[in-house]
């Protein structure tokens, strides 16, 4: 009786521990995630961002404006991300300056492509091109800005990235002396995968 109920014993005690050893076994396996990585085609992201934008004359002094910028995006390939969105600016002065002109507080439209130095990574530097149009208090002349740009992105997880970038550029229309106008624009920002 007794070396029944101990080879019973043994025997359940050894299909237990086989059960906890597949359990075990089985969560000691990688989940199936997300990569963490930065370009990949068919990859669309929103993003936001914001920092400081500097339109600079000869003839004239502009305000630096502090910048909210939203807009979103798609890798067309590893390498290559196409992005549009809109940029709210305001200036530290506080000024409500309500009449048309360049450099001052208003809302703009961008457009842009970058070029990805290392697709499919975690860490990646890039440099793009953007064009930048005023669309409120905009002087009618005003052809708007394009700006060469380059920056960083870094993927955080496999849903969001953090970027830093900086740019300058030049405008497609002269100021009132008939002088180059310049920009200088600095964004640190966030995009999330769709």
């Amino acid at each position: 009786m007794v070396g029944r109920v101990s080879t019973v014993v043994v025997v359940s005690l050894s299909l237990w521990l086989g059960a906890v050893g597949t359990a075990l076994a089985q969560t000691a396996q990688p989940e199936e995630v997300e990569p963490r990585i930065v370009g990949q085609r068919g990859t669309t992201v929103l993003g936001v961002s914001g920092f400081l934008d500097k339109v600079s004359s000869s003839e004239q002094v502009f305000p630096i404006n502090f910048t909210v910028q939203a807009g979103g995006g798609r890798f067309i390939t590893d390498r290559f991300f196409a992005q549009g969105g809109l940029v709210g600016s305001m200036t530290a002065r506080g000024e409500d300056e309500l009449e048309a002109a360049r450099g001052v507080p208003a809302l703009h439209a961008y457009g842009g492509l970058s070029f990805y130095f290392k697709p499919r990574s975690m860490v990646s530097p890039y440099v793009g091109a953007e064009y930048t149009v005023q669309l409120t208090r905009r002087l009618a002349r005003d052809k708007g800005f394009g700006v060469l740009k380059g920056g960083v992105e870094a993927s955080v997880s496999s849903r969001a990235s953090v970027f830093v970038e900086a740019g300058a550029g030049i405008g497609f229309s002269r100021g009132d002396e008939d002088e180059l106008l310049t920009r200088v624009v600095g964004l640190v920002g966030v995009r999330l995968k769709l």
